[in-house]
């Protein structure tokens, strides 16, 4: 007589309605390599999972930036702007998955964790396990039909194992108040950041002095306003580069740039790289595409 245990999908049972994430890419971030920044950015159809396996930097979500370092797990809900920055002048070492069509009781859609939930959790005592559980993902996804189907097995696996480990403390730096504030000023920055902005009208809008704005703004989050609002523009450049076909010229002016010259200047500058060259080396360390 069979097991009853294996007489249902366990598995589907983890998510709502039984059906489950699609894997839809994998890629892997060398340890070491020349420093080229991935600015604030959000997604708005897919959330992502990444595994920091070698070297330290710096996460930024939600009005904070925390430190981290091997061995740690980083969620992205869908639409949460994010930014992972080495803390030295080579790229820290990571896996990352990206996953849609997610749903999790009580959780909006592509939401892995609650919104309240800590974004960084440690893998402690099995980080060489998903070490290697990514690593065999990463190679096995742009193999034959097999490989593609037990990468979206090993994806899942990390997916659930990464959700249930313990959360980390944190202590609130910054007051309450202007943990408010910041996240006020943050919204309305990521509505109007691929329009003319000047710190100015930012303080208009809030009825407050530019310093103030600028103070608790940089307090809480690690960047001045207009820092913010740079690294948001390119951070949605960078995805354009990778997702479309659009000119340099073209995406300039989807995010707020009026001048192609300038707007590479200001790629350059803060990626290290020219966009077009970007768009290069990411396609090629990119593994997989949505699977159907």
């Amino acid at each position: 007589m069979l097991n009853p245990y294996f007489e249902s999908d366990h598995l589907a049972r983890a998510f709502a309605g039984g059906k489950h994430p699609t894997l839809l890419y994998i890629t892997k971030q060398q340890f070491g390599g020349a420093k080229h920044d991935r600015p604030m950015h959000s997604h708005d159809s897919f959330c992502e999972l990444l595994l920091v396996y070698r070297g330290f930097a710096s996460y930024a979500i939600r009005n904070h930036s925390f430190p981290i370092q091997e061995g740690d797990i980083l969620f992205y809900n869908q639409d949460e702007s994010h930014e992972v920055r080495s803390i030295s002048g080579t790229e820290v070492g990571t896996y990352c998955f990206a996953f849609f069509g997610l749903q999790f009781e009580g959780l909006p859609q592509n939401h892995i964790i609650p919104a309240s939930s800590h974004p960084v959790r440690s893998s402690g005592m099995q980080f060489e396990f998903l070490s290697q559980l990514c690593e065999q993902a990463y190679q096995s996804l742009d193999t034959d039909l097999a490989g593609k189907a037990l990468a979206q097995c090993l994806g899942t696996a990390f997916l659930l194992i990464a959700r249930g480990l313990d959360e980390a403390s944190f202590v609130h730096q910054s007051s309450q108040d202007d943990m408010k504030m910041a996240d006020r000023i943050r919204r309305y920055l990521d509505a109007h950041y691929t329009e003319p902005m000047q710190l100015a009208a930012i303080a208009e809008a809030f009825g407050c002095s530019e310093s103030y704005i600028s103070h608790v703004f940089k307090r809480c989050v690690g960047y001045s306003p207009i820092q913010y609002v740079i690294r948001r523009r390119i951070g949605l450049a960078q995805t354009y580069l990778t997702t479309t076909d659009y000119t340099a010229t073209h995406i300039a002016t989807l995010v707020g740039y009026d001048n192609t010259n300038y707007f590479n200047t200001i790629f350059t500058k803060v990626v290290g790289i020219s966009p077009m060259r970007y768009k290069k080396q990411y396609l090629e360390a990119m593994h997989g595409k949505a699977m159907p």
